[in-house]
């Protein structure tokens, strides 16, 4: 039998190849044009980066130093970005200037705490006008070692997942996110990856920025709205802290000033102190000073949520119903087996009746106050 239509098939297929790659050369040719005269190469990876913005610009939160950047910037923002999270070593960038470039490394140091991986940045620039055309890193550890420590990252967020409960509020979440850095992490200084999060899930050590990462990284895994905040701790220097959303309110939260007392971390539930845990700009500005140089703080006023109105432990001592109910909450935390009782007043002048208060139930005891004697912790042990 003779093979004569099949030699028609064949050659219709090959007619149908070369005509479609003769219109692939033709869009080739036509997309050069117009993108006028630019490689392909960075035609693709402009089109990577905008996608890169578009991803970054979904995940904005009110006070990430993203939504304080200007649309040059964010576009620089979105490369490096990209070129972090595929662990590349360097990346074209264009539109910006040496200052500029450094408002984006810092944002993307505030915004990220999931990529702690990033190490020393360089870049060149135009000394004539300062503009930048490529940014690099240098890694300080090889790809393989960074997913071993995503591994471990994870794992530990696994562990930590398991004590959210259903139903849980936005309190309930960040107190406990509050909570479980605090006892699984010691205050360490000098340690290596101490400003970032494995420093906190790895080795369960570290100093203000990775307590604050680590925080960051918890609440905005679980749906809690959740900003890195850079300053000082007055008369102590450089200091981090945050900045979270709760229930439509935002507070400062300061995990690193919630360990009770660093030279003892022997036993966790002793190492939480609570004067911190989501307080307004007016008690923050009293020990932190934010730096601002990037994103503008306005003044936040609300109360909810603080530690000792949520919990119902701030007490007007001027007040007779108020010293019973102040008698009465210390002797259940007593007779339950607290082994602190933490509280606030309202008036700094009461601090002799609580005092008065604390003899007749407890004899004697031990207690710390802060500077300002509005807010104290019992030790009931």
């Amino acid at each position: 039998m003779s093979n004569h239509n099949g030699r028609k098939v064949v050659a219709v297929i090959i007619i149908s190849m070369l005509i479609i790659l003769l219109v692939a050369a033709g869009a080739y040719l036509a997309l050069e044009d117009l993108v006028g005269g630019m490689d392909i190469q960075s035609f693709f990876e402009d089109s990577q980066a905008q996608q890169n913005e578009e991803i970054a610009a979904s995940q904005q939160q009110a006070f990430d130093g993203y939504a304080f950047l200007e649309d040059n910037e964010k576009q620089a923002y979105a490369r490096v970005v990209g070129m972090l999270t595929d662990f590349e070593t360097e990346v074209k960038v264009s539109g910006v200037n040496t200052e500029e470039i450094e408002r984006v490394l810092a944002a993307i140091d505030y915004d990220y705490p999931e990529i702690f991986w990033a190490g020393e940045f360089s870049y060149y620039f135009d000394e004539g006008n300062q503009k930048v055309s490529k940014v690099m890193v240098e890694y300080p550890y090889d790809e393989a070692e960074k997913e071993r420590r995503q591994t471990e990252i994870e794992a530990a967020f696994q562990e930590y997942s398991r004590g959210i409960k259903s139903g849980m509020s936005d309190y309930d979440k960040v107190k406990y996110a509050y909570e479980y850095v605090i006892k699984n992490t010691i205050y360490q200084e000098d340690l290596e990856d101490d400003q970032n999060i494995y420093s906190v899930f790895g080795k369960k050590g570290s100093v203000c920025a990775g307590y604050s990462k680590a925080i960051q990284y918890l609440l905005k895994r679980t749906g809690i709205e959740c900003s890195y905040v850079a300053g000082e701790a007055i008369g102590q220097g450089a200091h981090a802290w945050n900045l979270v959303r709760v229930d439509g309110e935002y507070y400062y939260l300061d995990a690193t000033w919630g360990e009770f007392n660093i030279a003892d971390n022997a036993e966790p539930e002793k190492s939480i102190f609570y004067d911190y845990f989501c307080v307004t700009t007016v008690e923050l500005l009293k020990s932190h000073h934010p730096d601002q140089t990037l994103i503008a703080y306005p003044e936040f006023t609300a109360t909810a949520a603080n530690y000792f109105v949520k919990e119902n432990k701030l007490y007007d001592l001027n007040k007779k119903s108020e010293e019973n109910r102040f008698v009465d909450d210390l002797e259940v935390a007593l007779n339950t087996g607290e082994k602190y009782f933490h509280y606030a007043i309202t008036d700094a002048n009461t601090i002799g009746v609580a005092e008065d208060l604390m003899d007749d139930v407890l004899g004697s005891y031990y207690w710390f106050s802060s500077e300002d004697s509005l807010s104290n912790t019992i030790e009931l042990y």
